[in-house]
C-alpha cells in the first residue's frame, strides 16, 4: 500500500472552495496539454513498475471493460482513461490528472453486485469529466502547478521508502498536500448528479449508489479504528445520501443481472492475492458453509488456488465436477488452459486458446497464451504472424510487443527486438529505456534500409518528445 497510496495523498481531488466556476472559465487553460502528460507518464510508470499494482490480464481487462462502457454509453466528453487495480485491502477508488483512475482491490470484494462497482468507477469518471482537479487550481491562486509537480516528483522517486516519502511531503510543503485529502462537498454532490446520470445511460442500476453505502455501512460496523478509506476521501453526509435519494426518484427501477464475470473477476483475485498457505481452504470453508456470493464463481476460484498451490491433481478433480455445469465463459477457456499447461499438456492447452481465439478473438488473455507456447515450441515466424494480426486493436499492449521481441530475437532479427522493446517500454511510459533500445536498433548491422530508415526516424522522435518532457 505504501507505493500507491502516496498518489492518493497527492491526487485525489479536494478544495476549500465553496463555490465551482463555470466550466467555460479560464481554469482549463491552467496547465498544458504537456504539463497534463508529463504527470500522467510519471504517474503510469511507476504504475507499471509497482508490486503493489495487479498485472493479472482477465482481471484489468474487466476492470477497463466496465470503465469504458460507463465512458462511451454514459458521458458526452467519452475521454480515455487509463484504470489500474491495486492490491490494497481498503475499499476505495481514486481519480487523478491525466485521466487515470485507481482501484483497490477491496473495493471489488466488498462490491455485491455489477452495480455497486460501476457506481463508485462512475463517480471518479464524473470527477474527471467535470474537471475537479482543474478546478482546484483554480481555486488555490497562490500555489502554481509546477509547485504541485515538484512534489508529486518527490513523492513518486521516494515511492518504496516511507521515510524518505515522509521527508520529501515535509520538503514540499506538506500542509499543502495535506489539504488535498478530502474532495468539497460541492465535488462530491456534482460527482454523484453527474455518475447517476452515468450509470443510467450505460444500463446500470442508479440505485447502485445507495446500495454500495449500505455496503460501506456494514463494512464500517465491523471496523475498528479509521473508517473504510473511501469514506474518508468522500465523504458520505446524510445530505448527501439524501440528495440521492431524491435524484433516484426520477429513475426507473430495474433489476440489472450480473454477468457470471463479476463473480469470477471476484474469486479469481481472492485466489491470487489471498494468504498463500490457507487460501484454498478458505474457499473449501465457503463452499461447505455456503457462504458465497455465487456458488459456481467460489468453485472457479478455489480451483485457481489450487493450482497457486501446485496441487494440481485436485485442480483437476474439481475442474472436472465445475465443468458439468455447462457454463460458458471465456475465463473458464482460460482456467484450463492454464491447469493443462500445469499438467505439461501443452498440445492440449495450444487448442483450447485457439478454439477460445475463434469463439472470443479479441481475449487478450487468449493472445499472450497462445503466443507463449508458440515460443515455447520455436515457431517465431507463427508467432509473430498472429501477433501482427492483432497489434492494429491492441497499439499500445507492452505485453503484446515484448512477445514480439522475443519472437524477433527467436529468429534472429536484432534490429526488430530492440525496436518492440523500444515500443514495450514507450507504452508502460518509460520513455527513457524506450530510447536506449530504439538507439540499440540503430547501431545493429541490418541490410534493410527501409528498417534503418525507420528505427532513426523513431529514435529523434523519441528523443524530441523526452525533451519537451523535461520542459
Amino acid at each position: 500500500m505504501n507505493k500507491l497510496i502516496i498518489f492518493i495523498l497527492f491526487f485525489c481531488i479536494s478544495s476549500n472552495a465553496n463555490e465551482l466556476p463555470d466550466l467555460g472559465s479560464t481554469f482549463d487553460n491552467l496547465i498544458t496539454h504537456n504539463d497534463e502528460k508529463k504527470i500522467k507518464f510519471q504517474i503510469l510508470q511507476q504504475v507499471y513498475s509497482s508490486n503493489s499494482v495487479i498485472d493479472d490480464i482477465e482481471i484489468n481487462d474487466y476492470i477497463a471493460s466496465l470503465g469504458e462502457d460507463l465512458v462511451l454509453k454514459g458521458t458526452s466528453e467519452k475521454p480515455s482513461i487509463n484504470f489500474f487495480l491495486v492490491n490494497d485491502q481498503s475499499v476505495n477508488a481514486f481519480a487523478m490528472l491525466g485521466n487515470i483512475i485507481g482501484v483497490h482491490s477491496g473495493l471489488i470484494f466488498a462490491a455485491n453486485n455489477e452495480s455497486e462497482l460501476a457506481s463508485v468507477l462512475s463517480h471518479e469518471i464524473a470527477h474527471l469529466t467535470q474537471k475537479h482537479l482543474l478546478r482546484l487550481f483554480h481555486s488555490q491562486a497562490n500555489n502554481s502547478f509546477k509547485t504541485y509537480l515538484s512534489i508529486a516528483v518527490a513523492i513518486l522517486a521516494a515511492r518504496s521508502n516511507p521515510q524518505l516519502a515522509q521527508g520529501a511531503l515535509i520538503a514540499g510543503q506538506a500542509s499543502q498536500v495535506q489539504n488535498l485529502l478530502n474532495f468539497t462537498r460541492d465535488n462530491e454532490r456534482e460527482a454523484d448528479r453527474i455518475g447517476l446520470q452515468i450509470l443510467d445511460k450505460a444500463g446500470y442500476d442508479p440505485r447502485g449508489f445507495i446500495d454500495f453505502f449500505k455496503t460501506l455501512d456494514s463494512f464500517n460496523q465491523f471496523t475498528t479504528g479509521a473508517a473504510p478509506a473511501f469514506l474518508r476521501t468522500h465523504p458520505i453526509t446524510i445530505e448527501r445520501i439524501s440528495d440521492i435519494q431524491d435524484r433516484l426518484k426520477i429513475y426507473q427501477y430495474f433489476q440489472r443481472e450480473n454477468k457470471i464475470e463479476f463473480y469470477f473477476i471476484k474469486s479469481k483475485l481472492k485466489a491470487l492475492i489471498g494468504e498463500y498457505s490457507s487460501i484454498s481452504e478458505i474457499f473449501m470453508n465457503e463452499i461447505k458453509d455456503k457462504r458465497y456470493l455465487n456458488e459456481n464463481a467460489a468453485l472457479f476460484g478455489l480451483i485457481y488456488s489450487l493450482i497457486r498451490q501446485n496441487r494440481i491433481k485436485e485442480a483437476r478433480s474439481y475442474f472436472n465436477d465445475f465443468k458439468k455445469n455447462d457454463l460458458k465463459s471465456p475465463m473458464i477457456i482460460e482456467l484450463e488452459a492454464n491447469l493443462l499447461i500445469k499438467e505439461n499438456k501443452y498440445q492440449d492447452a495450444f487448442e483450447a486458446y485457439k478454439k477460445g481465439i475463434n469463439e472470443y478473438p479479441y481475449y487478450r488473455a487468449f493472445i499472450y497464451g497462445i503466443s507463449k507456447l508458440m515460443l515455447q515450441s520455436k515457431k517465431p515466424e507463427k508467432t509473430i504472424e498472429l501477433l501482427n494480426s492483432f497489434l492494429p486493436y491492441f497499439k499500445k499492449d507492452p505485453i503484446i510487443y515484448n512477445l514480439l521481441a522475443r519472437a524477433y530475437n527467436q529468429k534472429g532479427n536484432y534490429l526488430m527486438e530492440h525496436e518492440n522493446l523500444s515500443d514495450a517500454y514507450y507504452h508502460q511510459f518509460d520513455i527513457q529505456s524506450a530510447i536506449t533500445q530504439m538507439d540499440l536498433a540503430v547501431k545493429t548491422t541490418s541490410e534493410n534500409f527501409f528498417d534503418k530508415s525507420r528505427v532513426e526516424h523513431r529514435l529523434n522522435e523519441l528523443k524530441r518528445e523526452a525533451e519537451l518532457m523535461k520542459n
